[in-house]
């Protein structure tokens, strides 16, 4: 059976206030605003927030800034050696 999701803005929630504890399992949270089930909150918090770390090397763009920084690292690494 496929949970209905609904789609509720974001910012109607706090970051401990967006998840309850998977039924599943222990180890799992799932979303109020999009139903998906994630083990790590805090990431996926940053998933649903309006602000945007962008490339400074090609138009991608991404939630996370750990996230910019392996694109850097795997896409860009020629540019950053020269800097």
């Amino acid at each position: 059976m496929v949970a209905e999701r609904s789609h509720v803005p974001t910012a109607q929630y706090s970051y401990h206030s967006m998840f309850v504890a998977a039924a599943e399992s222990t180890a799992l949270w799932r979303c109020k605003s999009c139903g998906k089930e994630v083990s790590n909150r805090w990431h996926h918090f940053h998933s649903h927030t309006a602000q945007r770390s962008v490339c400074p090397y090609c138009p991608a763009t991404y939630s996370r800034i750990d996230t910019l920084r392996a694109h850097l690292r795997l896409k860009h690494a020629a540019l950053l050696l020269k800097h």
